[in-house]
């Protein structure tokens, strides 16, 4: 749990993340919480399809009921919800909705990228993952 607040405290850049790591879902919401960073834990281990994933997402990220539940909603409902706070989103099982719909997570890793370069508060933790697309960068093994 320490190397991931040193991590934090080491000012991990906005981005897309490959992350290995064996922390639970609470050990990671209090090391990014006492980092001062808001967390969000997005758990797609039972989504197969772009609408159980946006589902997910709006819960997860507390969109608004309006959320159109639609690619161009989720990316304008993540910079509304901008504040400009380092935020840390940690998704587990998107390897699991990979295997289900390769193309929305796709989407979902290009929507999220976009808004770590735009807003320059997200950085978003693909948990144990091995083999993404090229715009996720490495973040060392923890």
């Amino acid at each position: 749990m320490t190397e991931l607040r040193t991590l934090l405290s080491d000012g991990l850049r906005p981005g897309v993340y490959r992350w290995h790591s064996k922390l639970t879902h609470d050990q990671v919401r209090r090391s990014v919480t006492a980092a001062g960073w808001n967390f969000v834990l997005l758990d797609t281990t039972s989504v197969h399809d772009k609408t159980g994933f946006l589902d997910v997402c709006a819960t997860a990220f507390d969109l608004p009921r309006w959320f159109g539940r639609n690619w161009d909603a989720l990316a304008d409902s993540l910079s509304d919800r901008s504040t400009g706070e380092p935020e840390v989103v940690l998704w587990d099982g998107w390897r699991e909705l990979l295997d289900h719909d390769h193309d929305t997570v796709d989407v979902a890793l290009q929507i999220f990228a976009e808004d770590a370069n735009e807003s320059g508060q997200l950085r978003v933790l693909l948990r144990e993952a091995d083999d993404v697309p090229d715009l996720v960068s490495e973040v060392p093994v923890l």
